[in-house]
């Protein structure tokens, strides 16, 4: 008897601990009110397109992180515009504002080619990459694409921060692994809760450098939008891939005829600081720049003028070349 009450209780649990959705926060909302939508294979996907201050800058692609979306450049956007023509910025299929199908299978390829979709839409031939986290991944497969003339695109930087890109020196958190759990990823993935959340989104940041109480909310508004909660786990699926296609991406970085940066928020958990010793061996004419102890996996929220400082000194250490 107890058995099936348990059983009736987590029935329960999953159906309404999520429902409905919070509503979006007034950032959010105000974020998505500067974007726009375009359809890839049926689905919605969300972007902006902000006008920068350099005309001799060039377009400027940026590529978020998991779980999170394209408003994790909001704190640096100003200092971006600075530096280019156009600073562009989408939220991949399953995050955000954009789309999330629950009967899909989320892959870094699709990923990277809505990237593309997007900028042969916009009429874009060329541009600059920032990446993080997640993002990393597609910007290295968009990079694999122009090494190997698989793509028009033509990709003239690619500045990385604080991704898994090297599977020997990334550690997911506790959460993340039970996620890619088959069945219990998809349970787990209901049950989760602002609460949870928080607690495990917290984790990732330096002690010093936590989000405040209200842009906590704004991610965890972003990150269900859609019924987000539901497909979190399918997202994962990229710790797979990373392993799969080890030799593609961090091969691309190997042969890379073009300028690559890293920056790094030394605290992080989910790559701690073995990566930059790995970093420096694995990547010919290794460029990095470590950031204060203190910053750690979201450095462009964490140290959003530190980080557009470095960003800076990147770009027009390419003007010199």
């Amino acid at each position: 008897m107890w058995l099936y009450v348990a059983v009736g209780v987590g029935i329960l649990a999953i159906v309404f601990v999520n429902y409905p959705s919070p509503p979006l926060t007034p950032v959010i909302k105000a974020w998505r009110s500067g974007g726009k939508y375009f359809k890839f294979r049926s689905h919605n996907i969300f972007y902006r397109v902000e006008k920068g201050d350099n005309p001799a800058g060039g377009v400027l692609l940026t590529v978020h992180g998991f779980p999170t979306s394209s408003h994790d450049w909001s704190k640096v956007l100003p200092g971006l515009q600075a530096q280019h023509s156009e600073v562009i910025l989408f939220d991949m299929i399953g995050f955000g504002l954009s789309d999330k199908p629950p009967d899909h299978d989320y892959s870094i390829m699709e990923q990277a080619d809505i990237a593309e979709e997007l900028l042969k839409k916009l009429e874009i031939t060329q541009v600059h990459l920032l990446s993080h986290d997640y993002g990393d991944t597609v910007a290295l497969e968009l990079l694999a694409r122009f090494n190997q003339k698989q793509t028009s695109l033509k990709i003239l930087s690619l500045c990385l921060s604080n991704g898994g890109i090297f599977p020997e020196t990334n550690f997911p958190r506790p959460i993340q692994k039970l996620l890619t759990i088959p069945y219990v990823g998809a349970i787990l993935s209901r049950l989760s809760f602002y609460g949870v959340f928080k607690r495990g989104f917290g984790d990732v940041f330096g002690v010093n450098t936590q989000p405040t109480e209200s842009e906590f909310r704004d991610f965890y508004s972003a990150v269900v939008h859609n019924n987000g909660y539901q497909i979190n786990y399918k997202l994962l699926g990229y710790i797979a891939e990373r392993s799969q296609h080890k030799d593609r991406w961090v091969g691309s970085l190997q042969k890379s005829s073009i300028p690559v940066h890293m920056i790094y928020g030394p605290s992080d958990p989910v790559n701690p600081s073995v990566f930059i010793n790995h970093y420096k061996k694995t990547v010919p004419r290794p460029s990095i720049t470590v950031l204060d102890p203190e910053i750690s996996h979201y450095p462009q929220w964490e140290a959003p003028e530190d980080f557009v400082q470095t960003y800076s000194t990147f770009q027009k250490s390419l003007s010199a070349q």
